[in-house]
């Protein structure tokens, strides 16, 4: 038997299959902190990356605040 008469058990590549793709996905940076804010980073309730965003949005709106 031809090998390429036999069909795949597996799904293939359909349009519109899988997770669709984010408008304006997130980017992965590299940051090097102190221990002492590695640690309190870990003792806030949300994961280091979570609350690191917060930080960074609250001090990107303050600074539009100051001039909006």
């Amino acid at each position: 038997m031809n090998y390429k008469q036999l069909k795949s058990s597996h799904g293939g590549q359909r349009q519109g299959a899988g997770r669709p793709k984010t408008p304006q996905p997130k980017q992965s940076i590299s940051v090097r902190l102190p221990p002492d804010i590695i640690a309190w980073l870990d003792s806030q309730s949300d994961n280091r990356a979570v609350t690191i965003e917060k930080l960074v949005r609250a001090r990107k709106n303050e600074q539009l605040d100051m001039f909006g």
